[in-house]
């Protein structure tokens, strides 16, 4: 009986260990980014490079803008293996007139969550 509480202690520590080991892990290209100056009401974009550093596959679960005249353009639920790159293209309706910066929440599996940003100033 003994033997049995060890064994069943041993495991319990085991898998909390293991549930605890979140190897996931990804590098941004442009996770900060500059537009410079920008013209009041002409949309402008730019590109957010993801890549799997991990030994996992992952999956972009989602990605969510901080105000509505940001709009992400990504393919949900896109997979992409260790060493491979997804694109997000980040779309601003430039509705700004001065200095702005707006941000965008990056959902990866893994509980991998990343906040891009990027500023400029609005011009006439």
């Amino acid at each position: 009986m003994k033997v049995w509480r060890l064994l069943i202690a041993f495991l319990g520590i085991s898998l909390g260990t293991m549930a605890q080991d979140n190897t996931a892990k990804v590098s941004i290209k442009n996770e900060t980014y500059d537009m410079g100056k920008v013209t009041y009401g002409k949309p402008v974009e730019y590109w957010v490079e993801v890549t799997n550093t991990s030994k996992e596959t992952l999956k972009l679960e989602g990605v969510r803008a901080g105000c509505g005249c940001t709009t992400p353009d990504f393919t949900p639920n896109q997979e992409f293996k260790p060493g491979e790159t997804i694109k997000i293209r980040i779309n601003f309706n430039s509705s700004v007139l001065g200095k702005f910066t707006r941000f965008t929440d990056i959902f990866i599996s893994g509980g991998i969550v990343k906040q891009t940003s990027f500023t400029g100033e609005g011009i006439k």
